[in-house]
C-alpha cells in the first residue's frame, strides 16, 4: 500500500489573517496515542516485554499490529531532546520531551535514524503520524549559555508572551518574538520535509495566542493533514488565559473557538469530564454528541492520556501521573462510547497493549468502520426513553448504522445483529443494511 503524502503549500497573500487552513483529516480517523509517561524512566525500554531497544524501534517492529487494529493516525511523543531531570520523595523523572533542551531529534525515545524508519514503516501501511509539539516552554534551568539566554526577549521573563503562565512563567517562551518563531517554524519544516510528519498535537494551547498557531500552520512549507490542540482550563476567571479573553467564559466556546480559528481539532475535555463521572447518562454532555455539527467535527475524544491516566509501573515513578484517571470499572464503557459516537477518537497505548483492552478496541474500531461513522456524523439520542445511555450513530448519508447501549435497558433495534459487547455493561449493534 503506498504511503500517505503531504502536499506542498500554495502560499496565500493573507498568510497572517486569523483562521488557519483546516488540518482536520478526512473525518474517518481513529488515533492511537503511541506513548505514555513512564517510557523514558527506563531509558526508552519498551513496555511490551522488557526488550532493551528504543521506543521508536519497538513501534517500528509493531507497525503491522498497529495497522491491524484499524488505527489510521499515530500520535508520537515530543521529538526533541530533553535531558531534564528531577528527583523528589524517592522518585525521579525527566526526559519525557516536555522540557526539551534544543531541537536535536536524537531523543530519549530513539535516534533520528530510528524516527525516520518508524515513520516510513507507518506510511507504508497507510498510517499517518503527528507529533506532540511543545511551543510554549522548554528547559530553563541550564540556559545561561544558551542561544536564547534567560531572562531576555525570547522568554516570557524579559520578553512578551501572548498566553498564560506555565510553572509560574519560569520556562515560558515568547513565541511571538521573531527569533523564537522563526526557529520553531524551521524545526516544524524539518519534521515534515525530512521525516514525513503529517501534523501536530499542540501542547498547552492557552500558553500562547491562537494567532501564533495560525501563523505556524500557514508558514510551514507543506500542508498539515491533522492538527489538534490541548485546551484544559478549569478556572474561567484567569486573567492570563487568552482563550477567555477572546472567546469568553463558556468552556464550549473556548474549546471550539480555538479549534475553529486554528484550523484544528481540540481535545474534548467535556466528554472526558462526563466519563469521569462514571454515569452513562452524563455522556450526553460531551462535545462529540452536541447538536452542533461543528462541535462534533472538531472534537477529539479520549478516555485517558499520558497526563490523566496511569502508565505501566516504573520503580522510578510508580504508576505515572494519574491527574484525572478514568474510573477502572467504566473504562471499557468509555471506549465503547468514543468509538461508537461522533468525534475523532484517540486511544491510549497502555489500554490496548498493556492492560487487556486490545481485542475490544479492535472490534469496536471495525464496527465503526463498517458503519461508516465519521467525526461529524449525526446521531439519535434514545437516552430519555431508557435507563443509562442509548443512541444511534449515523453514516455520512444520515442513516442510522450503529446502536449503542451503556448501562441501559435498551436492547438494540429489532433485527440488528450484535457486533460487540461486554455483558452487563454495554452493547453495540450494527445495522444489517450495507
Amino acid at each position: 500500500m503506498p504511503g500517505p503524502t503531504t502536499t506542498p503549500r500554495q502560499r496565500r497573500a493573507d498568510a497572517y489573517d486569523l483562521q488557519a487552513e483546516p488540518a482536520r483529516g478526512d473525518g474517518r480517523d481513529v488515533i492511537l496515542q503511541a506513548f505514555h509517561w513512564n517510557l523514558v524512566k527506563t531509558r526508552g525500554t519498551g513496555t511490551m516485554d522488557g526488550r532493551d531497544i528504543s521506543w521508536y524501534r519497538l513501534l517500528t517492529d509493531m507497525a503491522d499490529a498497529i495497522a491491524g487494529m484499524g488505527f489510521t493516525l499515530v500520535y508520537l511523543p515530543p521529538p526533541w531532546r530533553d535531558d531534564s531531570y528531577w528527583e523528589r520523595d524517592g522518585k525521579h523523572g525527566g526526559g519525557e520531551g516536555y522540557f526539551w533542551h534544543d531541537f536535536d531529534l536524537d531523543s530519549r525515545y530513539g535516534t533520528k535514524k530510528e524516527l525516520t524508519a518508524l515513520i516510513e514503516a507507518l506510511h507504508r501501511r497507510g498510517l499517518r503520524t503527528i507529533v506532540d509539539l511543545v511551543p510554549n516552554h522548554r528547559d530553563g534551568e541550564r540556559m545561561r549559555h544558551d542561544v536564547w539566554p534567560r531572562p531576555g526577549p525570547c522568554w516570557a521573563w524579559g520578553g512578551h508572551d501572548t498566553g498564560g503562565h506555565f510553572e509560574r512563567g519560569a520556562y515560558d517562551l515568547a513565541l511571538s518574538y521573531p527569533t523564537v518563531y522563526r526557529r520553531l517554524r524551521e524545526a516544524m519544516d524539518e519534521l515534515m520535509d525530512e521525516f514525513g510528519v503529517d501534523g501536530w498535537r499542540w501542547d498547552f494551547v492557552w500558553g500562547y495566542g491562537v494567532e501564533e498557531v495560525c501563523r505556524l500552520i500557514r508558514d510551514t512549507r507543506k500542508i498539515e493533514y491533522f492538527s489538534m490542540g490541548e485546551y484544559w482550563q478549569g478556572d474561567d476567571r484567569r486573567e492570563d488565559d487568552p482563550m477567555i479573553a477572546r472567546y469568553g467564559k463558556d468552556e464550549r466556546a473556548r474549546i471550539i473557538g480555538w479549534a475553529r480559528d486554528a484550523g484544528s481539532c481540540a481535545m474534548d475535555i467535556r466528554t472526558k469530564a462526563a466519563i469521569q463521572s462514571g454515569d452513562p447518562r452524563r455522556l450526553r454532555e460531551g462535545l462529540c454528541v452536541s447538536r452542533r455539527h461543528e462541535d462534533r467535527r472538531l472534537s477529539v475524544t479520549f478516555v485517558d492520556n499520558h497526563d490523566t491516566g496511569a502508565s505501566p509501573f516504573s520503580p522510578a515513578n510508580g504508576w505515572g501521573q494519574k491527574h484525572w484517571e478514568c474510573p477502572a470499572d467504566f473504562k471499557s464503557s468509555a471506549y465503547a462510547f468514543i468509538l461508537s459516537m461522533p468525534g475523532t477518537p484517540c486511544v491510549y497505548w497502555p489500554d490496548v497493549f498493556d492492560w487487556g483492552l486490545g481485542d475490544v478496541v479492535r472490534r469496536l474500531v471495525a464496527a465503526r468502520r463498517a458503519a461508516g461513522i465519521e467525526a461529524g456524523s449525526g446521531w439519535t439520542d434514545l437516552t430519555d426513553r431508557h435507563t443509562g445511555f442509548a443512541g444511534l450513530s449515523h453514516d455520512a448519508q444520515g442513516r442510522p448504522r450503529l446502536a449503542l447501549s451503556i448501562g441501559s435497558d435498551f436492547a438494540g433495534p429489532e433485527g440488528w445483529p450484535l457486533a460487540v459487547e461486554e455483558p452487563g455493561r454495554w452493547s453495540v449493534w450494527l445495522s444489517p443494511e450495507g
